[in-house]
């Protein structure tokens, strides 16, 4: 595929700035006493971290540690929490942790997606169009900056992009309209879903659906950073402290650098056997046909030969982008 073929916006990506509206995007919202220590018992991470100016990304996880959804955390207020979901599961997230709640809990716990637009802003120049909407810092990975757009409180939140820092904007639904024509008029191009499928492809950035599922536990999809290992007993914590204790990790996302492209699905198999699958795939302009994969010890090792669709293909560190283009 040459450099022609490849979208407008998947370059803007690159070279400029664009604005992704998050599909399906998820927010619940947490109110009583006990909501910091409710979620401490029900996710991975430390979320005793959390700060106004402090985001914190744990994930939900079932007793066997198989992934159920990976929030990031927000405090909303002094007495409101904040938790985005991954695109499209806020509404099982809901009901599955009002099942969680005993009844001597002090939670509460509602569904807002509705009432919250969610946008992402990827490219070198994302930064500079943050200080036009009136943001007055640029939020490093994580943080949490609070500014005003239009009458509106906006929320930009630091996190990880295609190949620097990205920025998550949340904003009440009414003001969604005027933050995307004001973006647009800025010069930010829109991105669309195809692209931004290559794009985390190219940066091994997994998703809800393709390896953010139950079929596999945080630290096999690169999640390890949203896990706190010295934290006390929370849903799969048995689980994921025998695969770091005893390193029974025995499978993990890579990259695998593809003969010709293929479909989401496809088995991986070495020694006659299958050895994996293809969670995502793609044809990028830069590195070729690409995917990400689930692939089990010793085969996830770099520059291990592999077949894919009859054909060889090699398994590669990721992201993509820290190799030179094919």
């Amino acid at each position: 595929m040459s450099d022609t073929e490849q979208p407008m916006d998947y370059f803007a990506a690159l070279n400029e700035a664009v604005f992704y509206p998050v599909p399906k995007a998820g927010y619940l919202r947490l109110q009583g006493a006990d909501r910091l220590a409710f979620l401490q018992r029900q996710t991975s991470n430390d979320v005793s971290r959390l700060q106004p100016d402090r985001s914190v990304l744990t994930v939900l996880l079932t007793p066997t540690a198989r992934i159920l959804d990976v929030l990031r955390l927000i405090e909303e207020s002094k007495e409101v929490l904040g938790a985005l979901t991954l695109p499209g599961r806020a509404e099982a997230t809901a009901r599955y942790l009002q099942s969680r709640i005993f009844f001597m809990d002090k939670v509460s716990l509602s569904n807002a997606s509705q009432e919250l637009a969610q946008m992402e802003l990827y490219g070198p120049s994302a930064g500079g169009l943050l200080t036009q909407l009136g943001v007055t810092w640029l939020p490093a990975l994580d943080e949490v900056v609070i500014a005003e757009f239009d009458g509106y409180p906006l929320r930009a939140i630091g996190e990880r992009g295609f190949s620097s820092t990205a920025y998550r904007l949340l904003i009440s639904a009414p003001g969604q309209a005027q933050l995307q024509a004001t973006l647009e008029s800025s010069g930010a191009v829109r991105l669309s879903e195809s692209s931004y499928h290559t794009l985390r492809v190219e940066s091994g950035i997994p998703a809800a659906d393709f390896e953010l599922t139950s079929e596999y536990t945080p630290l096999e999809t690169g999640l390890r950073f949203a896990v706190a290992e010295g934290k006390g007993c929370y849903t799969g914590q048995e689980v994921i402290a025998r695969q770091i204790t005893y390193d029974k990790i025995t499978q993990r996302l890579v990259g695998v650098r593809l003969k010709a492209p293929v479909a989401t699905g496809a088995r991986i198999w070495a020694d006659g056997k299958s050895v994996g699958v293809v969670t995502s795939a793609t044809h990028s302009s830069r590195f070729g046909p690409i995917a990400l994969a689930v692939v089990r010890k010793p085969y996830f090792q770099a520059g291990t030969i592999v077949i894919v669709e009859n054909r060889q293909s090699e398994i590669v560190e990721l992201p993509f982008t820290a190799h030179n283009p094919s």
